[in-house]
């Protein structure tokens, strides 16, 4: 195990490689399969990165599992000859433009096309299913990255510990690490969190219907064909407000009676009420960008983009207690409206604050989203576009992939740009292989299935693949219909979808593009192949 630790002394930039030195010593604590490494500073030093690279002999028949940098980013099993696709080819201006990079890791991660790179936990399995694993247990103060340089045969951890400056002990590692078949050191890694007591929830959201496009007209139809012996909830996602950012101001025209009464007959039909919010950002257009820039997050005197949603989304800076007020005092005035469910959203954007910090990006995300969970209590929360680590026992629910595209695919120039785009075919890979996390750390969001025959381009093979993996391998089962003119048939197909909620997987397997994966229901054994490329069951 070669360890080395990279940091900087009044602007030096120095190694440490081994253990000790005039200027730090690192300590490891190793128990059974568990590995501890502590930092003790001598000096005033600032982190740059540290890393150990161990030895590992790939072969043709190798796969190697993923875990994507936050909710929407692709994860899956990858073969040895893919690549991770990367915007390296995509013209710079473009980038900046649409703030690609942002949404993701590539702002501050550099990808290498000879090296697979995941966080938290990963793995590579051989022909036999049988893993090499590696989890982390140390996210609350630094990501893990994990590499596996399929070139020099080498696997490389690193603690995403940049611009930390420590203040006394830190610890840089704690992970453990098995061998096994793959379902049992997954079984035996999230055995160390949880369990989330939160229930499985069913529910309607309006976005992926209505879009921004909604009114308290619409709603109140859609709230017409959902009752509480079907359902548990329903959600109002965005469009509600007048900009992204501007909580306060429920726009007049679409709600000209507020969310009040939406809200009081949500709750006369026994359903919870949800709302949306992305408490981290504002949009260009908004009436804060104008009022308060000096509460933008900036890099050069420019504003940070979190993406191009919108009028174009910019980051707080969640470090201004102006900012953090005014967030308390936006989900406070949902609370006091009487919503019981917070889908909160964009959460990544917390962590681009990384300007002249001595926090590393798992702690000012860490933070912040314990802030969240400080202000909103015993409300039911559900995290979106969130590092997922940090969200570990800190939401109820939690999005495990992109959001679901009405093409199966969405539009085919959108494969060239970034991991976290909207694609059905990439979020139910996702939700296939993030299953696991399903009841330990949180309740697994995989986002909406959609059985209606209109505003729609899925097949009805897809939309059927759909609904049967979501609930297969998930907890939480939304749609965007208006399930009042559903018909016989797809109440049927929905009723045999269900029948597989609570199912135990015990075994995924990939062939090319067929994903085999065998569960337990009710003791009752059960396999369903799934076409990835065609996004169908077979």
């Amino acid at each position: 195990m070669n360890i080395e630790l990279k940091y900087k002394l009044n602007g030096e930039h120095r190694n440490l490689k081994g253990l000790e030195n005039e200027d730090a010593q690192l300590e490891i604590i190793k128990a059974d399969n568990r590995t501890t490494i502590i930092l003790h500073p001598k000096k005033n030093i600032e982190l740059v990165n540290a890393s150990i690279k161990v030895d590992y002999v790939f072969d043709s028949t190798s796969k190697i599992f993923l875990n994507g940098y936050q909710s929407w980013t692709e994860t899956r099993e990858f073969e040895l000859n893919e690549k991770v696709h990367n915007m390296n080819r995509l013209p710079k201006k473009l980038k900046e433009m649409f703030h690609f990079e942002n949404y993701g890791d590539a702002w501050f991660y550099k990808y290498d096309k000879n090296c697979f790179h995941g966080y938290t936990y990963c793995y590579v399995k051989d022909k036999n299913d049988h893993a090499s694993f590696t989890g982390s247990l140390n996210e609350e103060n630094a990501y893990m990255i994990i590499h596996y340089n399929k070139k020099d045969n080498i696997i490389c951890l690193e603690s995403d510990c940049e611009y930390k400056r420590p203040e006394g002990d830190f610890k840089l590692f704690d992970f453990v690490h098995y061998e096994g078949y793959v379902r049992d050191v997954l079984n035996r890694y999230f055995s160390h969190f949880g369990p989330c007591t939160a229930p499985p929830v069913r529910g309607y959201t309006s976005w992926y219907n209505h879009y921004q496009d909604i009114n308290e007209e619409k709603m109140l139809i859609a709230l017409k064909g959902i009752n509480n012996e079907q359902f548990d909830l329903f959600q109002i996602d965005d469009g509600y407000e007048t900009f992204v950012g501007d909580w306060l101001d429920v726009d007049p025209v679409k709600f000209p009676n507020g969310l009040r009464p939406v809200v009081e007959k949500i709750h006369s039909k026994g359903l919870k009420a949800g709302i949306w919010l992305a408490p981290f950002v504002c949009e260009t257009n908004s009436r804060l960008y104008d009022e308060h820039p000096d509460w933008l997050f900036r890099k050069n005197g420019n504003p940070v983009f979190a993406g191009s949603n919108w009028s174009g989304d910019v980051a707080l800076d969640i470090r201004k207690k102006e900012v953090q007020d005014y967030i308390r005092k936006c989900l406070e005035y949902y609370m006091d409206l009487g919503f019981d469910f917070f889908k909160l959203d964009f959460l990544y954007a917390a962590c681009l604050v990384m300007d002249d910090e001595p926090f590393t990006r798992a702690e000012i995300m860490r933070k912040a989203m314990v802030g969240l969970r400080e202000i909103l209590k015993d409300k039911l929360i559900l995290g979106c576009g969130v590092p997922l680590s940090s969200a570990f026992g800190l939401v109820d629910y939690c999005r495990i992939g992109p959001d679901v595209s009405l093409k199966f695919d969405d539009v085919f120039y959108m494969k060239f740009m970034h991991r976290e785009r909207i694609s059905t075919k990439t979020t139910l890979l996702n939700t296939i292989f993030r299953y696991e996390m399903d009841g330990h750390v949180f309740r697994c969001d995989p986002d909406v299935f959609l059985l209606r025959d209109d505003n729609i381009d899925l097949s009805p093979e897809q939309k059927n693949a759909l609904v049967t993996i979501n609930h297969l391998c998930g907890s939480v089962y939304m749609t965007s219909d208006n399930v009042k003119m559903y018909t016989e048939d797809k109440f049927k197909i929905l009723q045999e979808a269900r029948a597989l909620c609570g199912a135990k997987i015990e075994d995924v397997h990939k062939d090319g593009y067929i994903y085999t994966v065998k569960y337990v229901v009710n003791g009752n054994h059960g396999v369903i192949k799934y076409n990835s490329k065609k996004g169908v069951l077979v």
